[in-house]
């Protein structure tokens, strides 16, 4: 989604998309697997699930020959590629055999996420960070990923561009509604953050004061408890895309949620929630709920740009909930609103992401990727 945002902006790029399935809306090539990257996918789905995913990060997934015919044919200036799953190998290969500059995106810690055996993650790590070294050029998504991935002068920080230009977004009104109850919104994943959301709903089904709200989709919840929220109109399994940006206009403040697991650390320090660039446009607080560690949190205290709860009790969050007072609620609005005109401005971000792919080839006016 956000290379998807990047790109239809992007009308000087002639863009090809070398992938495993259809990308719509784009010149694309799709791949086709390996009989023994099939045969490990079937295995992933077994109790040796583990086994199949090693498998799949020591073999490449697809022939080479197929990114190589496409690239001979199309014949591209620059190869971008995201550094999560195992595709990344054949853009660094191509990239390496033929000398055409690497652009990575870096989002997410993928070893962290495999699901592979503990015992190879060192050298998952290992191969992710050379990954990151070999690339002409490294786009970081937080100051953690950076610093975690080691030094590099091709690198840099480039925040996640928000839905700014979508309709959602622009036709919403950035007013609050005139509820006599705090109105906070959560938005975005209810996987692995499904516990800590479902604890605050607990917290505030009740409350006097306070009114929770959440979207998103297959919540890790009991069915009983998604049947109550729903009833209590507190959890929206689906809003329309045309409908989202009016239904999160009603928020007085937004929540971002980042674990406090210590297993988890490393990924909370390297990843970044793209919620918060979505929620800025609306100039309405920002709540983060998370350890002083996680991304967010230190994006925040560098810019006092939101509201920090670094207490891992739901209680520590209620109670800073409360205290959004009109004033308060000001002060952190206009935070928003500068961090929405500033790190997180759309256009920003877009001219930032341009330049950097133009900076990997050596004549930026006839860019081709």
């Amino acid at each position: 989604m956000v290379l998807y945002r990047h790109f239809k902006e992007a009308g000087d790029i002639e863009l090809l998309v070398i992938s495993d399935g259809p990308v719509l809306g784009f010149n694309h090539v799709v791949l086709k697997h390996r009989f023994s990257s099939r045969i490990f996918k079937r295995l992933a789905k077994t109790h040796l699930r583990c086994w199949g995913l090693d498998c799949q990060e020591f073999f490449l997934p697809c022939d080479p020959g197929q990114v190589s015919r496409a690239c001979e044919s199309f014949k591209p200036d620059v190869i971008m590629t995201v550094a999560h799953g195992n595709l990344w190998r054949l853009a660094l290969r191509e990239a390496s055999f033929n000398r055409i500059p690497l652009v990575t995106i870096f989002h997410d810690w993928w070893p962290d996420l495999s699901g592979t055996h503990q015992m190879i993650r060192p050298l998952l790590d290992k191969q992710f960070r050379s990954l990151h070294q070999n690339s002409t050029v490294s786009l970081c998504v937080c100051e953690g990923m950076l610093a975690a991935l080691g030094f590099h002068r091709g690198a840099e920080v480039l925040y996640p561009i928000p839905g700014g230009s979508m309709p959602s977004i622009n036709g919403a009104g950035r007013h609050s509604t005139a509820s006599g109850r705090l109105k906070v919104i959560y938005m975005g994943n209810l996987g692995e953050y499904g516990g800590m959301v479902r604890t605050a709903l607990e917290a505030t089904k009740e409350h006097p004061r306070l009114r929770m709200e959440t979207i998103g989709g297959n919540p890790a919840w009991p069915a009983s408890f998604k049947k109550e929220m729903q009833e209590l109109g507190l959890w929206h399994d689906f809003v329309p895309a045309d409908k989202l940006g009016v239904a999160l206009a009603t928020a007085d403040a937004f929540l971002v949620t980042m674990r406090f697991e210590p297993h988890l650390r490393r990924f909370m320090e390297t990843s970044f929630p793209s919620k918060m660039m979505h929620y800025a446009q609306f100039h309405k607080p920002i709540v983060i709920w998370g350890p002083e560690y996680c991304s967010a949190v230190r994006w925040a205290r560098g810019k006092n740009s939101a509201l920090c709860v670094t207490d891992p009790s739901v209680s520590a969050l209620i109670r800073a909930l409360e205290t959004l007072s009109n004033p308060e609620q000001v002060h952190w609005a206009s935070k928003a609103c500068a961090a929405a005109n500033d790190d997180f401005n759309p256009d920003r971000i877009q001219m930032q992401f341009l330049k950097a792919i133009r900076s990997a080839v050596k004549n930026p006016a006839s860019t081709r990727l």
